[in-house]
């Protein structure tokens, strides 16, 4: 049995090291949960667990409301560490099942539901995923993840996630922190003034999707534009860099979301779009957002940036939205004669 551990400054992570930890495979299942459920914490820190009694409702963690006409977040967790056949197949379709059970008879319904597994799966099993999560994402109009040891080992390497890792995989000594442990994260700004951003092209994007609470969303860009500007004034190329990548990072997650979205329904709007673009970039973005010491609402920062600068929207039409609204505020992020909705060269806010 390997016995490699994670401390602060280090990338290995294993899970099997839980049942040296914690007395064994059942304390590291037990371990498992309660694990997962804090790396959940680390962006949603209202998570909360449900105790087996006698069951527990297809739930290990869960972020939202689970009464009656509630929406709930999911996260169940399995320890298959030593890998996932057909036996764990059948492990899956009954926790899910218990899951949905448990939602008709009390009232809330399952938003997203998310699987968390110490290994990784291979070619079959993995068809088997891609193939049981689409059939189940549609049927039941709701999101379904799969965390595997590898997501969770890069979550558990974030900046944030430190107490967590440490808590779990330390030794009972450890080697002094790195300078770059010691380096203090980039904050976030409140945005005093709501009317900031009015004419925005990505407010005037969540108008026509129906998405009335905007507060949030001008809040996280005019974050991300501290982001911005602070890695641009500094000049160091891996920030720079950094940026860059998880700018892609972003626009990829949104498009991957759109286009299900427009395969599942023909009409205008998608009323769940943005809170599976805005949760899977809260949930899977730690690595991106731990380059830059920043936090995983940068991210979200960064979407909306995208969406003003004309290159994503959340209805249908959003090309034909962003071409209205800068004929009507030529000064808008895009230009008026960028009539395909593709960003030109974006000033840097200063």
């Amino acid at each position: 049995m390997s016995t490699e551990i994670a401390v602060v400054g280090s990338g290995d992570i294993d899970f099997r090291f839980l049942e040296t930890r914690f007395a064994g495979p059942a304390g590291a299942r037990d371990a498992f949960e309660r694990l997962n459920a804090d790396i959940v914490g680390i962006v949603h820190p209202d998570v909360q667990e449900v105790q087996a009694n006698p069951g527990d409702w297809g739930i290990d963690a869960y972020v939202g409301d689970l009464g009656k006409e509630g929406e709930v977040h999911i996260w169940q967790s399995k320890y298959f560490i030593d890998g996932f056949a057909k036996t764990q197949q059948g492990d899956v379709r009954d926790s899910y099942t218990s899951a949905q059970k448990a939602a008709r008879e009390n009232g809330y319904k399952i938003a997203s539901w998310t699987l968390c597994v110490p290994c990784e799966l291979d070619g079959p099993m993995l068809t088997w995923w891609e193939g049981w999560k689409t059939r189940t994402s549609k049927a039941d109009t709701l999101t379904v993840s799969l965390e595997t040891a590898g997501r969770l080992r890069r979550r558990l390497q974030a900046w944030a996630a430190a107490d967590v890792r440490n808590h779990y995989f330390s030794p009972l000594f450890s080697l002094p922190p790195t300078a770059a442990d010691l380096e203090e994260p980039r904050g976030l700004e409140e945005l005093v003034d709501n009317t900031k951003y009015d004419d925005t092209l990505f407010v005037r994007q969540m108008d026509e999707a129906g998405l009335p609470e905007t507060f949030a969303a001008r809040e996280a860009f005019f974050n991300a534009e501290i982001l911005e500007r602070e890695v641009t004034d500094k000049g160091i190329q891996p920030e720079i860099s950094a940026l860059s990548t998880w700018r892609v990072r972003v626009s990829s997650t949104w498009s991957t979301a759109f286009n299900t979205a427009c395969q599942m329904s023909t009409d205008r709007r998608f009323p769940q779009l943005y809170g599976e673009v805005l949760g899977s970039i809260e949930t899977s973005h730690a690595q991106e957002a731990a380059s830059l010491r920043a936090h995983v609402l940068h991210g979200v920062g960064l979407l909306h940036q995208a969406v003003d600068n004309g290159r994503a929207g959340w209805v249908r039409d959003w090309r034909d939205v962003a071409k209205v609204h800068r004929a009507r505020i030529p000064n808008s992020a895009s230009s008026p004669n960028n009539e395909d909705g593709i960003e030109e060269n974006r000033e840097q806010p200063g």
